[in-house]
């Protein structure tokens, strides 16, 4: 087990104290955005627009 490294986790967590409450606290969970998909699908896209039009 290797605990020098670090992985960057893919969601960012935000701990916060819930207001009035003993030992009780709120977990937001964000998650990162995976553009990757998104921008291969657009050339994809584009390389059949060029296609259907010429």
């Amino acid at each position: 087990m290797i605990l020098d490294n670090e992985n960057p986790s893919p969601r960012k967590i935000v701990v916060k104290p819930i207001v009035d409450s003993y030992n009780s606290f709120s977990i937001n969970e964000k998650e990162r955005r995976d553009w990757s998909g998104n921008i291969y699908l657009a050339c994809f896209a584009g390389i059949l627009a060029i296609a259907f039009f010429t």
